[in-house]
């Protein structure tokens, strides 16, 4: 009888897995889905819920296969998505729920918008071994920023495990390269993000570069960004807008402010490897979780390739350092980079994301997730 009422109504058969959860607050909206804090019924977890209009979608075979893929990956800096199910008019994705904030926001709430070298390092330290298991997988994120990086618990609430209790979120532009050198072409991602090889100097057409594209090795690019903006509290380049900022990265060497001075220089060695124009000179995931700066992390696991953790000891929350004034007020910094603030995302196909501006091209038929 079930069945029948679901055939007569049209609902597909998992719709009956909504009554396994308690919806509440909404966390978040979007143009494409609200968010719901939620508490499962069967064990009690509490979860975050993304629930996405299905006439949002323009296809529904890409969506559900994005949706599979995201459940196969397994990894602690990795957002789990436990389980999705659908009604007649919405899929429901259930996630973890990440509950200590944005990347973004403890960034921007902290001294001069800068972490201590020793917190940028367990974040850092996270991010990329996330990214790597990623590009392990051939799957590019696209989307990398403070924004899209949450926090399991409040920075600091539990410092036996560092400071790297975050995860990367929101796949909604993560795309597939095929191992075999694959490109991709279609523009994605942030301005003041993006790797300065998705804007080619031979320019842009219908949304796609006319260049020879970009690969895995945009992700670094973005990670080179935020380390930069972790430990200097600015981006790298004072451009803002995408084609002219990587023309800027072009023809402009990195530069390091005064502010910097406190500033290991491993550390500057670490982000002057990701921000490389020249992609095949960037570092790759791999090559990156081996930079001695990362191999200080006290949350990476002690093995033979990492060695024991350093940089204070395993427990203890680095105090922030003596600081400089606002960086606004430092006299002759006439390149700062801009600051700090919320990007708009450009997309090309329906993402699943909340609190965010979407620009939408064409369809690019190898988004997974």
């Amino acid at each position: 009888m079930v069945h029948l009422l679901d055939y007569i109504s049209g609902q597909p058969p998992t719709h009956h897995r909504k009554k396994h959860y308690i919806f509440k607050d909404t966390l978040g909206t979007g143009g494409f889905a609200t968010v719901k804090q939620g508490t499962s019924k069967d064990d009690g977890r509490e979860v975050a819920i993304k629930i996405i209009d299905k006439d949002r979608i323009r296809d529904h075979a890409q969506q559900v296969y994005r949706q599979n893929t995201l459940m196969t990956l397994k990894h602690e800096h990795i957002i789990e998505l436990i389980e999705w199910f659908e009604s007649k008019n919405h899929y429901f994705l259930v996630f973890e729920l990440a509950a200590g904030g944005e990347l973004f926001d403890h960034l921007v709430e902290s001294p001069n918008c800068r972490f201590s070298e020793a917190e940028a390092r367990e974040v850092m330290y996270a991010l990329v071994d996330g990214v790597k298991y990623l590009h392990e997988r051939n799957i590019m994120h696209r989307d990398l920023k403070p924004e899209n990086v949450l926090y399991r618990t409040p920075p600091g609430s539990h410092p036996e495990v560092g400071h790297d209790d975050c995860v990367i979120s929101d796949f909604g532009l993560a795309a597939y390269v095929d191992p075999n050198g694959g490109r991709l072409y279609t523009i994605a991602g942030s301005a003041g993000y993006s790797a300065p090889e998705m804007y080619p100097p031979e320019g842009i057409e219908n949304g796609q570069g006319r260049g020879n594209g970009y690969g895995l090795k945009a992700d670094m690019w973005s990670l080179g960004v935020i380390a930069f903006c972790c430990l200097g509290g600015r981006f790298p380049y004072k451009k803002t807008e995408p084609v002219e900022l990587a023309e800027e990265a072009r023809t402009t060497e990195l530069y390091f402010p005064r502010t910097w001075e406190t500033v290991s220089e491993e550390a500057k060695d670490f982000i002057r490897k990701l921000l490389t124009v020249d992609e095949t000179e960037r570092m790759s995931a791999a090559e990156a979780i081996q930079h001695p700066w990362l191999r200080a992390a006290i949350s990476r696991p002690p093995s033979p390739a990492a060695g024991v953790g350093g940089g204070g000891g395993a427990g203890q929350r680095a105090k922030l350092p003596a600081m400089l004034g606002p960086m606004d007020a430092v006299p002759n910094e006439h390149n700062l980079g801009a600051t700090l603030s919320r990007t708009e995302t450009i997309t090309d196909d329906a993402p699943l994301i909340e609190k965010r501006t979407t620009f939408t091209t064409e369809v690019d038929q190898r988004a997974i997730v």
